[in-house]
């Protein structure tokens, strides 16, 4: 290397800056002075490669030290998933939560991660030591989803069959989550966001879901006794057969909603506006939709509704349809 450094100097020096010197014109200290200044600037452009050079190696060094301290961080989280103490498992969980944060490449990975503790864990069962609660670290974990930098997925984050009863989720981020057959009932949904996410047959009686954001999402089958829907987005959900008995829905915005076979008896959907909604075959036994908005005389003559059925004064049933 040092025969290499000391040939290239003299090349530099020599033949190169004699070469690259336009001294034909001139004659003596002139000649030598200009050079010199050749010599000077090859030099210059020199030291400034090498330094470009170093940078480049150091830069490179610190990447692959990082990325092996990132992935050392999240085994050692991975592993801390399957202590039996608690403490452990929720430190491993905010752990992976870092990871998430700190690395993109991870991000994924530990949304699948974190998704599988909590199907696992979760899954017909309810919480320890608090009831019909769900279980701290599974909570945690889902909290941990919820507020998940917003990044462009490849998958959605699925929580099919999770056990989630009284869970604390309000606010999260669930975007297009897949949570067919799961448990959220006595769950705290407000503000969460779960536009185009699957909730298929899920249980959410007594939930509480103001300002929740559920444009679109798939609630066929799911059970939604008593809950709270105030100020619900549910533009374009798909309600069919959902159980809405008892529902609570002020201000709801049902705009597009299909509630085709929709049990709504006993509901009250308050000032919601129910423009363009399928009510084909919905059960309106003693449902008050009094003050509702946008209703057209063709939603109810296809709607099973009887004299206990509160309908607003402009709106006309031409056909009724009564039965079960």
């Amino acid at each position: 290397m040092l025969a290499g450094a000391a040939t290239l100097l003299f090349l530099l020096l020599g033949p190169i800056a004699w070469w690259a010197t336009p001294a034909k014109h001139l004659t003596g200290k002139d000649k030598a002075d200009a050079r010199n200044s050749t010599r000077q600037v090859l030099l210059a452009g020199i030291g400034g490669i090498g330094l470009l050079v170093g940078a480049s190696f150091t830069a490179r060094t610190y990447f692959l030290a990082r990325r092996g301290q990132v992935t050392e961080r999240y085994g050692k989280a991975v592993a801390q998933l399957s202590s039996e103490k608690l403490v452990e498992r929720l430190g491993g969980i905010y752990a992976l939560e870092h990871v998430m944060a700190d690395s993109l490449a991870h991000h994924e990975t530990v949304c699948s991660v974190l998704a599988a503790f909590v199907r696992e864990e979760a899954r017909g069962k309810t919480g320890t030591g608090a009831g019909d609660h769900v279980a701290t670290d599974v909570e945690a974990a889902v909290s941990v989803l919820g507020r998940r930098p917003h990044r462009r997925e490849r998958g959605a984050v699925d929580l099919t069959g999770a056990w989630l009863t009284g869970a604390d989720l309000a606010g999260a981020y669930l975007e297009g989550a897949v949570l067919r057959s799961a448990r959220l009932d006595a769950a705290d949904l407000s503000g969460i966001h779960l536009d185009q996410a699957d909730l298929r047959e899920t249980v959410a009686e007594n939930a509480k879901l103001d300002d929740a954001h559920l444009r679109g999402v798939r609630l066929g089958k799911a059970s939604l006794k008593a809950a709270s829907l105030a100020n619900c987005d549910l533009r374009d959900a798909d309600l069919t057969s959902a159980d809405l008995i008892d529902v609570r829905a002020s201000h709801c915005d049902f705009r597009n909603a299909d509630l085709h076979h929709a049990v709504l008896e006993g509901a009250d959907l308050g000032d919601s506006d129910l423009s363009g909604a399928v009510l084909t075959g919905a059960r309106l036994r003693e449902a008050d939709l009094s003050r509702t908005i946008g209703l057209v005389p063709e939603q109810l003559d296809a709607a099973r509704v009887d004299d206990s059925t509160r309908i607003p004064a402009y709106a006309v049933i031409r056909n009724k349809i009564i039965g079960p």
